[in-house]
């Protein structure tokens, strides 16, 4: 019996068609029957995975890339970013015109550049299920696990970029810099493979067998720290390069392809 652990977009749901695949769907219904634990790995906060996915499938979230993480809806680990340094990242934002949302516990704020950006680019049935968005004003004081930005060109990156606090965890996705979310920052130490790692340990879990699915530069940490990592095949070159498999990509049987190849499923 194994762990697996993926991450949720454009490696569980695809962004081509704002569904997960039947296969996906599938293949994960077969995983859980032969008695393995599935367990959500994402830069989502613990709102962004409630009304999506199904959760008589997963026994546990890796929520805010590692920040919080959770086993059978109880909190178990909790690496809030530093309040005063919380503040400044929002600062930030204003100061260098870039969307921002920030990640709480079990609720997220984002700023009207991001809002805007959502309804422009999100189908009205993906639109209604991020409902749980709100606006940054109405966040107050409350901890904050994981910041994104979205960088409206290069300059504006590079400028905010320098300015982060050094003791953080900094994510960047060059490739989404003036197109899509460009940074994550996290407190200093966590991301995606602490968090897994200390669920591991936490359930007494050999590394050896868990298994890692993912697609982008905040899941290297998390295909490192499971015994065997799996890129999808839509995935960032980065991810393929760390990866123990290369799978198909999301829209094109990924999941169910890698679970056959290491006898996951029958």
């Amino acid at each position: 019996m194994g762990i697996l652990f993926f991450d949720i977009d454009d490696t569980l749901f695809s962004h081509q068609t704002f569904t997960i695949p039947e296969s996906t769907h599938e293949a994960l219904a077969r995983a859980k029957a032969n008695g393995h634990h599935l367990v959500l790995a994402s830069g989502r906060g613990h709102s962004g995975i409630v009304d999506l996915y199904d959760d008589t499938l997963f026994e546990g979230a890796v929520c805010c890339s590692g920040g919080c993480v959770f086993w059978n809806d109880e909190l178990i680990i909790d690496h809030p970013i530093p309040q005063d340094k919380a503040a400044y990242l929002i600062q930030l934002a204003e100061q260098y015109e870039s969307g921002i949302s920030v990640q709480g516990k079990l609720e997220s704020w984002q700023n009207n550049k991001v809002m805007e950006v959502m309804r422009r680019v999100l189908p009205k049935s993906a639109l209604k299920k991020r409902m749980h968005m709100q606006h940054l004003d109405q966040h107050q004081e409350q901890p904050i696990y994981k910041v994104d930005y979205f960088f409206p060109d290069l300059e504006h990156a590079q400028a905010l970029l320098a300015k982060l606090p050094e003791d953080l965890n900094i994510c960047v996705f060059p490739d989404a810099i003036g197109k899509g979310s460009g940074c994550e920052v996290s407190a200093n130490g966590v991301s995606k493979g602490s968090g897994i790692t200390e669920l591991l340990n936490w359930l007494e879990i050999d590394r050896s067998d868990s298994y890692a699915f993912g697609d982008s530069e905040n899941d290297i940490e998390m295909l490192k720290s499971c015994g065997t990592g799996i890129a999808m095949g839509n995935g960032v070159q980065a991810i393929k390069d760390c990866a123990d498999y290369i799978t198909s990509s999301v829209d094109d049987n990924g999941i169910w392809n890698a679970m056959k190849h290491f006898g996951l499923i029958e």
